[in-house]
């Protein structure tokens, strides 16, 4: 059903007074990296929003702004113009430049986008990169280099490079990404991702990827049928040439017990199997280079099997209860519960229907209304109830679509 939605096109809302990516992180010992903090990046950004669009499975991302500094908050793009400007975006696999990489012995430091200018004229383009530039930053400095890839070929550029982002002037579009010299051995920042099912038995996927925004939609979109664990999950660098192993504090079962962390693969990742799980039990990532620990976090059994029956809506209940009164009884949970990527993904869906049960207005007015996504649920939740029993029974089959493991929880 998403794979056909396109909504109609809105000017991204700018959101004034936020922070960048660097403000954003700078104060949160969970998210920095000490060994670049030194390290100067560029200048201070407006955070854009970007409207997405979503045909045969491809985000696109369209961002629009008056004069100034601004960066996307999906992916961290950064660009400066003297000129109101509307820039278009989609992730691309570098799986498509694979021959060219292997002959040139590089590789990826950034996600590869296809960029392009729609209306205006762009001084600057800021490319984020995962690369961590502490202790050798006039190293990796000679080591990244821009890939352009168009119909002819790939060529490569020198850049600019700052704490988290390349920057490129009067840039040409085309497909871009960073690459580094194969045979430099950089650091890289990192985020550890945790899905996991919901049974008596606990099976958790622990992944431990660059910071790299396509990478981690990528893994968010291939886990839909598992549950997301919401933990701090960027710490510091680590040597992209080194492995990795996951340790729990309770008898488990891990498979692989060492784990590279190149290629990058959305099938790249450690499996936990606990047959008894406690009460709550130490998880920690061990680094080969150093052969330390290197994030820690306390998996509690709320995390991954809320024990407490608020809300539910048992299946014989179901069929003989209006869905208006259903949503109701399930709104303490839903909002609770309810990941962003669902919430999303059910706002472009619910005007996706025929008719729409929402509009784009409506759609906006939940996001932009309010900051905390609890409170954007309880919106979704309030607004589709006032619009009667239909409504509501879509919005139910649309959250048994999304998020299935929720929904046999709450309704089942």
């Amino acid at each position: 059903m998403r794979g056909n939605t396109r909504r109609p096109y809105a000017v991204p809302r700018i959101r004034k007074g936020t922070p960048s990516w660097e403000d954003r992180h700078k104060d949160d010992p969970q998210r920095s990296c000490e060994s670049c903090d030194e390290v100067p990046d560029t200048s201070h950004c407006v955070l854009v929003e970007p409207e997405v669009t979503k045909e045969k499975g491809v985000s696109t991302y369209i961002l629009s702004s008056p004069a100034g500094s601004f960066e996307c908050s999906e992916s961290g793009l950064r660009w400066s113009c003297t000129d109101p400007i509307t820039l278009q975006y989609h992730f691309m696999d570098w799986h498509v430049f694979a021959e060219e990489l292997a002959h040139m012995q590089l590789r990826p430091a950034s996600s590869l986008m296809d960029i392009k200018l729609m209306s205006g004229n762009l001084e600057e383009i800021h490319l984020p990169h995962f690369l961590c530039l502490g202790g050798c930053e006039a190293s990796v400095r000679d080591a990244v280099r821009v890939l352009h890839g168009r119909d002819s070929g790939v060529c490569v550029e020198v850049c600019e490079l700052a704490r988290y982002h390349a920057r490129l002037l009067h840039p040409s579009f085309s497909l871009l990404g960073l690459v580094y010299d194969c045979l430099f051995p950089p650091k890289v920042h990192f985020e550890v991702l945790l899905f996991c099912n919901r049974s008596t038995s606990l099976t958790l996927h622990a992944y431990i990827v660059p910071n790299d925004p396509a990478h981690i939609k990528a893994i968010h979109e291939k886990e839909t049928k598992r549950f997301w664990i919401d933990k701090p999950s960027t710490v510091g660098s680590i040597m992209l040439r080194a492995s990795v192993s996951v340790r729990t504090s309770c008898q488990s079962e891990i498979t692989p017990e060492r784990m590279n962390l190149w290629p990058l693969s959305t099938g790249n990742y450690c499996e936990v199997y606990i047959e008894e799980p406690e009460e709550s039990f130490d998880m920690e990532v061990i680094s080969s280079q150093p052969n330390e620990p290197i994030w820690r976090a306390k998996i509690r059994r709320r995390d991954w099997q809320p024990s407490s029956s608020q809300g539910q809506v048992s299946q014989r209940e179901a069929g003989s209860i209006p869905n208006t009164e259903r949503v109701w009884r399930l709104r303490p949970s839903l909002s609770a519960r309810t990941s962003r990527g669902v919430l999303r993904s059910m706002l472009e869906d619910l005007q996706a229907q025929n008719p729409p049960v929402l509009n784009s207005r409506e759609a906006d007015e939940v996001l932009q209304a309010n900051q905390v996504l609890q409170d954007q649920v309880t919106c979704l939740i309030d607004m589709v109830h006032k619009k009667g029993d239909s409504a509501c029974g879509i919005m139910l089959a649309l959250l048994e679509e999304l998020d299935p493991y929720l929904y046999r929880d709450l309704c089942l």
